[in-house]
């Protein structure tokens, strides 16, 4: 996570990876994946400050509605998210992905191109989605390559990671009746 002003955060561990949900006053800032841990610490901020449950309401609520995502109960965010940092493409991007593709389902990257009004984007789709400060409350593993191919994640254990969350949403959606029939839209 980009080093800014100081914040907090909490480490917590999913089902098939850990978590360090960062938070300042204006809102959750940053959401780090790893395998472990101990790596996990290492790519943190040395400004931050690790705290516990009741020191932050804010990131009190961002663990446990990745808790409740993560146990398939959860599939909208309801948490104020810092992206002030962000380039005004980027945060276009994040915000069109999150606006415009469900839990479940998918798109490309030159969908999500041509839905932030630049269809020769994809690359800079691409990168804004490299960068991606929050991922899964943002869901940029929902964005795949040309013929629904699972292309660039950088979270946890990459690819890996990236078809897990989406098997996750898939077993959910078929779990509470839903087909999963969208999670492979074709590109249009």
């Amino acid at each position: 996570m980009p080093s800014r002003t100081s914040g907090v955060y909490r480490l917590m561990e999913a089902p098939v990876l850990y978590l360090a949900v960062a938070a300042r006053p204006t809102g959750i800032m940053g959401v780090e994946m790893a395998p472990g841990p101990e790596k996990l610490v290492r790519q943190l901020d040395p400004q931050w400050s690790r705290v516990e449950v009741g020191v932050n309401p804010v990131l009190d609520r961002a663990v446990s509605q990745l808790e409740e995502y993560f146990e398939g109960k959860r599939r909208v965010f309801d948490l104020p998210l810092d992206l002030a940092a962000l380039t005004p493409f980027r945060r276009s991007v994040l915000e069109v992905l999150s606006e415009t593709v469900p839990y479940g389902a998918t798109c490309t990257y030159a969908e999500l191109a041509r839905r932030c009004g630049s269809p020769r984007a994809a690359r800079g789709v691409g990168g804004a989605l490299a960068v991606n400060p929050l991922p899964v409350l943002i869901p940029c593993h929902r964005v795949v390559g040309a013929h629904n191919r699972l292309v660039g994640y950088s979270g946890g254990r990459g690819i890996a990671t990236k078809q897990w969350l989406l098997d996750l949403e898939r077993r959910c959606l078929v779990r509470s009746g839903g087909c999963g029939c969208a999670l492979h839209r074709p590109d249009a």
